[in-house]
Parts: C-alpha cells; sequence; structure tokens
C-alpha cells in the first residue's frame, strides 16, 4: 500500500540538466512524479517505488470512480517509466503483483466474499468490449494470474511471477498489465451492478 511516513532522500540528480522544478518534484516524498528525464543525449531516473505507489492510487482512483484513468495511462505511468521497469531493472513481476494484489484487496473491503471470489470464466474475453490488440497469450495470463489471487487471501509474491512472465517480451507485458487492469475495472462493473452499489 502507499507509504504513510516520509521516503529516504534520494540521489540527486544535477538540476542544471534536468530542470529545477522537476527536481524539487522528484525529490518531494509526496509527489507524485516518479521520474527525470535529460534532454540529450536522453536518460530516465526512475523511482520503482513510487511507480508502484501511482499504480496503487490509479486504483484506489478507480476503485471510487469507473471513470477515472486506468492505472496505465501517461498521467500515471509514463511510457519511459514503463520501458526502465520492464527493460532495464526487469521490475514486471513487482508490477504485476502490485496490481492484482491491491485490485482484490479493495473489492474484498467493500464487496461480498462469495461476488469477490467468483472468477472470471474461461469464456470472458476483455477484447470483446474493449477492442484491444492484446494478443491470446497474455490475455490468458492476466485471466490466470487475476483468478488466482481472487480465490485466496494471500497476497501473490513478485518471485513467484518471475518465471511466468519471463517468456513475454517487454511489449506482451505491457499487454498484459493493460489487461489485468481493464479485467479489474470489469470485474468493478459487475461487482457494483449485483451489489446495487455506485
Amino acid at each position: 500500500m502507499v507509504e504513510q511516513f516520509p521516503r529516504p532522500r534520494r540521489a540527486v540528480p544535477d538540476p542544471d540538466v534536468y530542470g529545477e522544478a522537476a527536481v524539487r518534484e522528484f525529490l518531494d516524498p509526496w509527489h507524485p512524479r516518479a521520474s527525470v528525464e535529460t534532454g540529450s543525449p536522453v536518460r530516465v531516473y526512475v523511482d520503482p517505488e513510487r511507480v508502484l505507489d501511482n499504480i496503487t492510487l490509479a486504483l484506489h482512483r478507480l476503485d471510487v470512480d469507473l471513470d477515472a484513468p486506468p492505472a496505465f495511462e501517461p498521467d500515471t505511468v509514463t511510457v519511459n517509466e514503463l520501458a526502465v521497469m520492464l527493460d532495464d531493472l526487469d521490475r514486471a513481476a513487482s508490477l504485476v503483483a502490485r496490481l492484482v494484489n491491491v485490485a482484490v484487496q479493495l473489492m474484498a473491503t467493500r464487496y461480498p466474499e462469495p461476488l469477490v471470489r467468483f472468477p472470471l470464466p474461461d469464456t470472458y474475453d476483455l477484447r470483446d468490449a474493449d477492442r484491444l490488440a492484446i494478443g491470446d497469450r497474455e490475455h490468458a495470463l492476466a485471466r490466470e494470474i487475476l483468478n488466482e489471487r481472487l480465490a485466496t487471501d494471500v497476497d501473490l509474491h513478485p518471485d513467484d511471477l518471475v518465471e511466468r512472465l519471463r517468456p513475454l517480451s517487454p511489449g506482451e507485458q505491457v499487454h498484459l498489465l493493460v489487461a489485468l487492469c481493464r479485467m479489474y475495472r470489469h470485474k468493478l462493473v459487475a461487482l457494483k451492478h449485483h451489489t446495487g452499489t455506485s
């Protein structure tokens, strides 16, 4: 979940290179900026924990407002931040675990357990509703991972996901993350419909 105490100070990028405002935001433990970028040649400094926290906040917003931007939109996680997390830091498993665990925790606190635990059926296909260009492999794995977490009270650990995600390319990993976020939204819509809540 989101940390409720100041984080350790991060290494200070050169403000002459990165811009004073961006550096101040990046160093502020309560500001959502998770990265700063150079001009040329391009170099991106990313705070991985801030990226994870921004995803958590996006899921909270979606929980109370279905029209809120999904977790993987440019105003939440930038393309460069995702590239660093997936390509350079190999944190796909951390991203997936955070997204799925927080999503299920949020649903479990607001809706009846039998409805929350009900899995997405094998016939469920996200692409029928959202018309996303997501391949069969990442779609099936996203549904499998979400259903696995729905069936238990125990959070998924990133270490348990590493080998399952390794065959996917970075692009397919992004598709899987987007699919998980949209599946969470669809599950929320169904829960709200069945419970008559808004």
